[in-house]
């Protein structure tokens, strides 16, 4: 939020945002307890959520019951109201999905492809979003959140390396608004942060004071937040651990090192294992392997143990450096949480408590819900930047509807979008 707090401009960008947060943590909210935890006047929150209000992103429920008194009117948010697309580009596929403002994901759809050329996924993740558009109908898109594995520079869009793609310095957020037009803002970061933003505005991170976040798939990465706040780095590589050391000996790495996570327990890594086995045929994926350990074949499912163990040495390695009030799990090592559990208790020792490690609680459609969080954060954390919000932002329709319309300073929040 670039506006001086102390101009009435900055003020009221600074308190829409907090009543909406406020809302959307504790709501249903009566006007009398938001003007408690706002520490403002009850004249100034009715100023607040009245717009609010007529911009449909709250609505006013019946009255609370109560001994005499002013009549308690609770707020609450709407989450339909706004969406944002959030979008994952995977090794194989791009999947995207429609997120409304609770994080909740209510469209979906995918692009079955391989690694290949950025234009191309671009172009096809482009595609997804233009059908997501159109089956939102009515209701505003805010914005496009975009998450990809390996190092991503969220101030700038750029995916400085992605192996699992064969990306370097990819400006992604350009070449994706230049095909979406400028209209529509963009915001890019790593797979495993935009877990981490998911999960602490929406999942199962909410309220924990700091939660480390493992990502498992065709790439390995983690994030750490302080509350809400998801740690970035000096050069917006923090939590690229794929190239920690988890075995003495083992397939090589890209990076020519040996027995390194990225190398032993990727999607990748136990897919190659298991054809080279015999356990699955070439071609087939980490599915017919999973479904293989499903059905009870011991080799199949020794295998998915074994890379288990490995991301249980890696969140030992989280809890000895940063020592999280929670670690969450998310991606293929899921059936196997009780393993990763045993695995980090037996090296961290101590009265350490294994349930510390949880599984993502953003359900089937988590690539999606992260990716569109990334939006959703920028959007809470500076509602104003995304949408004009007041009477100058709806114009009548001369049916006595209301039509919205963007924030006119769009371009200036695109450049800092990146760390909201």
């Amino acid at each position: 939020m670039t506006d001086d707090r102390r101009t009435p401009a900055g003020l009221r960008r600074a308190n829409t945002a907090a009543a909406l947060r406020a809302v959307l943590d504790e709501g249903p909210l009566p006007r009398a307890d938001l003007t408690e935890r706002l520490g403002l006047a009850a004249g100034t929150v009715s100023r607040i959520v009245a717009p609010l209000v007529a911009a449909g992103l709250l609505r006013e429920l019946p009255a609370l019951s109560g001994a005499g008194g002013r009549p308690r009117i609770p707020v609450d948010l709407v989450p339909r109201a706004r969406y944002a697309i959030g979008v994952h580009l995977g090794r194989q596929r791009t999947t995207a999905g429609l997120v409304d403002l609770r994080g909740r994901v209510r469209r979906v759809r995918t692009h079955e492809r391989g690694p290949g050329q950025a234009p191309h996924i671009i172009d096809g993740a482009a595609e997804l979003v233009a059908v997501l558009r159109r089956e939102a109908g009515a209701v505003p898109v805010l914005g496009v959140g975009v998450a990809t594995g390996g190092w991503v520079d969220p101030a700038t869009g750029v995916v400085v390396d992605n192996e699992a793609l064969g990306w370097q310095d990819v400006p992604l957020r350009a070449l994706l608004t230049g095909v979406l037009g400028a209209d529509l803002p963009v915001v890019v970061d790593s797979g495993a942060r935009a877990q981490a933003t998911a999960e602490v505005w929406f999942g199962c991170a909410r309220g924990a004071e700091t939660s480390a976040h493992l990502f498992t798939g065709n790439v390995i990465d983690a994030a750490l937040a302080l509350g809400r706040r998801v740690h970035t780095g000096a050069r917006s590589a923090a939590g690229m651990i794929g190239h920690l050391p988890v075995r003495a000996t083992g397939p090589a790495c890209a990076c020519g090192r040996r027995g390194v996570l990225q190398a032993v327990a990727s999607d990748r890594a136990v897919v190659d294992a298991a054809a080279a086995t015999g356990i699955v045929a070439a071609g087939e994926g980490l599915e017919r392997l999973s479904a293989l350990a499903a059905a009870g074949t011991e080799a199949a499912d020794g295998l998915l143990r074994e890379r288990a163990r490995h991301i249980g040495t890696a969140v030992a390695h989280l809890v000895d450096l940063f020592d999280p009030s929670l670690v969450v799990l998310s991606g293929g090592v899921l059936p196997y949480v009780d393993e990763v559990r045993a695995t980090a208790a037996g090296l961290v020792g101590g009265a350490w408590d294994p349930d510390r490690v949880q599984p993502t609680a953003l359900g089937p459609h988590a690539l999606a819900a992260s990716s569109g969080a990334l939006l959703l954060a920028a959007y809470y954390a500076d509602p104003l930047a995304y949408e004009s919000i007041g009477a100058p932002a709806f114009a009548s329709t001369g049916a006595g509807t209301t039509q919205w319309r963007p924030a006119v300073d769009r371009p200036r929040t695109m450049e800092r979008q990146g760390r909201p």
